[in-house]
């Protein structure tokens, strides 16, 4: 059974070559890599296309910069299999993670989408922590449906049914750092089945570009609009746009958006306190931590305490 890996990439010269390497070594040796180079400006391509001249099972596009969401869907529309794995161009795959996961989509026939837990590395590789979800069956996964909250999983883990991702519209532009969760909560919408493995399959890297405290506040804003377009979906609403989400938002009482700000603001704070520790700044990381405790004490302490069981275990 062949499976399809499609990794977008943007600037990814630093990582790539060591995240092409793992998906080679992969013990499941029947697939096809495509790597989509979405208009880097660094080497990028010219490392895929040597990948692709020495293993004829990697495969190069290159397109212009069209963004995460549409590089995504271009990736889907030539995967040759009905199973897609979601790789990103800067992580590592377990040796075993194909394996592994076609025999849970396997033992899982009802799947639409399925991820796994991820451990966190930093940019040499160490691992720092250990993230794990909580959505293991489908009672997990239906409860905070039925509560209206938003289903969110590590996406650079997932497998995907490509016939069930493209019903329902594939990934969404608009919705940029945030279309894999909009993705998710459309799938379960219109009755598709999510789920999370629980195995450790994939080292998902922070660094720089990824763990800036302006991206992530932006990423956490956004979170808010996909959210409150799921809301008004069900509700048989009118999404609205993100400039439209804006104006709402503002006509929102100022302690309502206090609250949301400071509860952003603790989970931005703790995400750039998770990469402090990750390059051993501890003279930014403890006044960082007292912060986001702070301003959100109940949240910080649980994420800590799950991180130490996790390193325990």
């Amino acid at each position: 059974m062949q499976i399809s890996i499609v990794m977008p990439a943007y600037n990814a010269e630093r990582f790539l070559a060591e995240a092409i390497e793992s998906v080679l070594a992969q013990t499941w040796k029947d697939f096809e890599l495509i790597i989509l180079d979405d208009g880097s400006q660094d080497r990028t391509r010219e490392i895929a296309q040597d990948y692709a001249r020495r293993d004829a099972r990697v495969r190069l596009e290159a397109h212009a910069n069209i963004g995460v969401a549409a590089t995504l869907n271009r990736g889907l529309a030539l995967s040759a299999s009905e199973w897609v794995v979601i790789m990103h161009a800067d992580d590592v795959m377990m040796p075993n993670r194909i394996e592994r996961q076609l025999a849970f989509v396997s033992a899982h026939p009802e799947l639409a989408v399925a991820s796994s837990w991820v451990m966190h590395i930093n940019g040499e590789g160490t691992m720092i922590a250990r993230d794990n979800s909580r959505l293991l069956t489908h009672e997990a996964v239906q409860k905070l449906y039925l509560a209206n909250e938003l289903v969110g999983f590590s996406h650079p883990a997932s497998i995907l049914r490509k016939s069930s991702v493209q019903a329902v519209g594939g990934y969404r532009e608009q919705f940029r750092v945030n279309e894999d969760i909009d993705l998710w909560n459309r799938l379960l919408e219109r009755g598709y089945n999510i789920l999370v493995q629980p195995d450790f399959l994939l080292k998902y890297r922070i660094h720089d570009k990824s763990a800036s405290i302006a991206r992530a506040r932006f990423i956490r804003r956004q979170i808010h609009w996909v959210k409150e377009c799921m809301l008004r979906r069900r509700r048989g609403e009118r999404e609205l746009s993100w400039d439209e989400f804006v104006c709402f938002r503002r006509t929102l009482p100022w302690y309502v958006r206090l609250n949301a700000e400071r509860k952003d603001m603790a989970k931005v704070l703790y995400k750039a306190a998770t990469f402090q520790f990750a390059q051993r700044k501890y003279y930014l990381l403890v006044p960082t931590v007292i912060a986001t405790t702070i301003l959100q004490p109940g949240y910080t302490v649980r994420q800590i305490a799950s991180k130490l069981l996790l390193r325990r275990s």
